[in-house]
């Protein structure tokens, strides 16, 4: 029976996205033209000259595929998708998700609490503290962010970033002039990186894990502490996200912290200058990481 309800399952979400009443009223998805199901807890749907779904919950996460070599998956991850139906249609018109939205798109990665997927318009709508972070820019916040696939376009309300490049790789005089922030890539080894970090945050001495550690938002520590190490792997642009705004910081640096760690000479001198300019204190705040987790973070 289990084996019945999945090809089921399956064979309606191809519908879902492959189907329309007539060629007027095609939905497109762009470049996606079929879905993999990864996790859905609970299916709930009609049995009506076949199969709708109108509700999948009890966390449900998904995966759009094409048939492009060159365009990548897009996983989609909600703790509820709801599935609304116009009459005489085989095809739905909006997708309601709530509750953990993920929606990891080629040009970046959307979270949110709600998102819309309006099939009929091609757009996604987040709403709920939606993020957006991507290689070009991170921390995108607002209170309303629009994806618009027909048109290839992102629109975001009440705009503010953690970081925008003024300058990038390529414009005029080819200088890229971005604070040296930390990226996902620079990373070279994300578990010894968190192990190493939850080690450090954990012990009874001063440490630059446990100072750094207690710097982050909120509940964000007891979060990171506490949660398994393969969610904060899905989840790693919120701690690059986290470690990045504590680099822009001049008390990113704790002389207890680093007591039994040497420094290069190139921090030394920096933090004897004191009065640092933007850039030179995120810059000295890498090095001063990266001599936190020599095995793990890439030099400068």
């Amino acid at each position: 029976m289990k084996k019945i309800i999945v090809s089921l399952l399956i064979l309606s979400l191809a519908i879902l996205i492959n189907s329309t009443t007539n060629a007027q009223e095609n939905m497109s998805l762009g470049k996606y033209s079929s879905m993999k199901i990864e996790k859905v807890g609970k299916l709930k749907g009609t049995l009506n000259q076949g199969m709708s779904i109108r509700e999948m919950s009890g966390g449900v996460s998904i995966v759009l595929l094409s048939q492009e070599p060159n365009t990548p998956n897009m996983p989609i991850k909600a703790d509820t998708m709801t599935f609304e139906w116009e009459e005489g249609r085989n095809s739905p018109t909006r997708i309601r998700m709530e509750g953990k939205v993920y929606l990891e798109h080629p040009e970046g990665k959307l979270t949110a609490e709600k998102a819309v997927w309006d099939f009929k318009k091609e757009i996604v709508e987040f709403t709920g503290n939606p993020t957006l972070d991507s290689p070009k820019a991170q921390g995108l916040k607002g209170s309303k962010i629009v994806m618009d696939f027909k048109n290839n376009t992102i629109d975001i309300e009440n705009l503010q970033a953690d970081m925008i490049p003024l300058q990038v790789e390529g414009s005029a005089g080819g200088v890229e002039t971005g604070l040296p922030l930390l990226t996902e890539s620079d990373v070279l080894d994300w578990n010894g990186f968190i192990v190493e970090l939850k080690k450090q945050g954990q012990t009874d001495t001063m440490t630059p894990g446990k100072h750094l550690l207690n710097k982050f938002d909120g509940d964000a520590r007891n979060q990171f502490l506490s949660a398994p190490n393969d969610l904060i792997l899905k989840r790693k642009q919120d701690l690059v996200k986290q470690i990045n705004r504590l680099l822009r910081k001049s008390d990113f640096y704790n002389k207890e912290a680093w007591s039994k760690i040497t420094l290069p000479e190139t921090a030394s001198e920096l933090l004897k200058k004191g009065n640092l300019t933007p850039e030179e204190q995120v810059r000295l705040n890498r090095i001063l990481l990266q001599c936190a987790f020599p095995n793990a973070i890439k030099p400068l």
